[in-house]
């Protein structure tokens, strides 16, 4: 098991990689409810591409320390320059391994999407979780499927990572770096100009409002690797833990 978790940190890192919004920790703890505001906005050459953003509203509780529930609700920037919610989200994470140094975790999502002409979706990820040279490396493999009449293509694969470091550089703001790729269906890679990959840095701060609550904030500028990605991206994530 060793060697598996060695050579998948190994590849994560050769091959960068940030998959959509928010890279999941394999972690749960029992009692804890979250709220996020998280979301994406693209500088793109291209104009039907720059200025697009993206926004979701998360609400997470854990039942048990090994089981963790949340609701999505996604809003984005159209074509037409419409702003409008189009998918809810159902999410199940269920934690499998919890070591001191080490974690996993399974999660299964069922994307309800809103807009015509789009297939609704299921997504599987696997969750890993390493402490390793004072890095928490995480990382996210991310299959997903659409169903149903509107469905198009097969499994489509993705892969996500993020390195923090686990002491504050700075004022308790912690840096680290990170990494999206969209490979393309798993029957038939994309070639590598038609993938989709962004890396970038990463800043965490961490505020407790009070004994029971508290703010962190994330924040990541991206750049684009391939003709495919946006040319910059900038990546946040807001979130208030009781």
């Amino acid at each position: 098991m060793r060697n598996i978790l060695l050579f998948l940190l190994f590849f994560i890192f050769i091959a960068p990689s940030f998959a959509h919004h928010k890279i999941y920790s394999p972690r749960v703890k029992k009692g804890e409810l979250a709220l996020e505001w998280r979301g994406h906005f693209d500088i793109d050459s291209r104009s039907n591409k720059n200025k697009y953003h993206h926004h979701v509203l998360e609400a997470e509780y854990s039942w048990t320390n090994y089981w963790q529930s949340e609701i999505e609700v996604h809003l984005r920037d159209k074509d037409d320059n419409t702003f409008r919610w189009f998918q809810t989200e159902f999410q199940n994470q269920f934690q499998i391994i919890d070591k001191e140094t080490w974690a996993a975790a399974l999660y299964f999502s069922y994307n309800w999407v809103r807009e015509k002409g789009e297939a609704d979706a299921i997504e599987y990820k696997i969750l890993l979780e390493k402490n390793l040279f004072g890095f928490t490396n995480i990382a996210n493999i991310v299959f997903e499927n659409e169903f149903g009449s509107k469905a198009k293509g097969s499994t489509e694969f993705k892969i996500s990572y993020l390195s923090m470091s686990s002491k504050p550089i700075y004022k308790g703001i912690k840096m680290g770096f990170g990494g999206i790729s969209n490979l393309g269906q798993l029957d038939n890679f994309n070639s590598p100009g038609r993938q989709k990959h962004q890396i970038g840095p990463g800043f965490k701060k961490s505020f407790h409002l009070t004994d029971n609550i508290e703010y962190d904030f994330f924040i990541a500028p991206l750049i684009g690797l391939t003709n495919e990605s946006a040319d910059r991206t900038l990546l946040w994530n807001m979130e208030l833990e009781f």
